[in-house]
């Protein structure tokens, strides 16, 4: 058996569907068939059974499955101890960015690449956390930067940091938002994070738990959208700890102290079973090292 048809019954097996599985390993339809059909012959069970929306594992798949994994990890730890003895790891990595490059501290991590492994190249695109989940697990990523929790079985992550966020206004709005009557709030408009924003449920608890129902809300993920709407009074929205902290020492922010704040893990998630891939395992040791350990 090859080790392309293990990733292809893996991939088959974590999608349910021949052509999803095909997108992730590069392969067309009937490929991913003729995979899939040739390895049965060579095991000698059948792996898949069709059904209505696609297909699903025997019970022979089922068992077999977690040992295709498992040699494919050990494949991959091969690979990444080869590369190791040649003091040498190079390739492509894609990053996803929950939030602002700064904050993330993509700058030191590109020195490090630069300086460590300077045959490694890095590509960046920037999408609300959910989103880089999705990607990260469609292949379409290869690691990246969440904020809250993975609920994925097949993902990995390193706990960065804990940042706090708080519910920020301009500065004329000083009384209203210093004021235990949280539901008075509701008279102004909030900037309200998408469905794919990890945020978007601790607001609408905030608003669940204060009785705020807002009269307009302005839907928004970017910082660079958010700062300028709360600090020039069109709206209230969550900001970061530090992005709290350069407001209200430059006058034009107030804290909403009576809503509180919000702890919010900040995570770096990347597929099981590839730490040991040599890319993966540089990038994460850079990360490692860009965050303090």
């Amino acid at each position: 058996m090859e080790l392309y048809q293990l990733r292809t019954f893996v991939a088959v097996a974590e999608e349910g569907n021949f052509t999803r599985a095909g997108k992730r390993v590069h392969a067309t339809q009937p490929a991913v068939s003729a995979h899939i059909k040739a390895l049965e012959e060579e095991l000698g069970v059948r792996l898949f059974d069709r059904i209505t929306r696609g297909v699903e594992l025997t019970q022979a798949g089922a068992e077999l499955v977690q040992d295709a994994i498992e040699v494919l990890a050990a494949a991959n730890a091969l690979k990444a101890r080869a590369v190791t003895l040649g003091a040498e790891v190079a390739g492509k990595v894609s990053l996803g960015l929950c939030t602002d490059p700064d904050y993330l501290r993509v700058t030191a991590l590109f020195a490090d690449i630069e300086r460590r492994f300077p045959k490694l190249n890095l590509s960046l695109a920037q999408f609300p956390s959910r989103v880089i989940l999705k990607e990260i697990r469609a292949r379409t990523l290869d690691a990246g930067f969440v904020f809250a929790g993975n609920p994925y079985n097949d993902l990995e992550t390193i706990t960065l940091a804990e940042p706090s966020y708080s519910i920020m206004g301009a500065a004329m709005y000083r009384e209203q938002l210093e004021s235990d009557a949280t539901g008075e709030l509701s008279g102004h408009a909030w900037i309200m994070p998408t469905t794919d924003c990890a945020f978007r449920e601790l607001q609408l608890d905030l608003f669940k738990r204060h009785g705020i129902v807002p009269a307009r809300t302005i839907g928004a993920d970017s910082e660079e959208v958010i700062r300028p709407l709360i600090l020039e009074g069109k709206a209230l929205g969550l900001v970061r700890e530090d992005e709290v902290a350069h407001m209200v020492k430059s006058g034009l922010g107030v804290e909403c102290t009576p809503l509180g704040r919000h702890s919010v893990e900040l995570n770096f998630v990347y597929r099981k079973g590839e730490a040991e891939d040599p890319a993966i395992a540089a990038l994460i040791e850079i990360v490692r090292t860009a965050w303090g350990g």
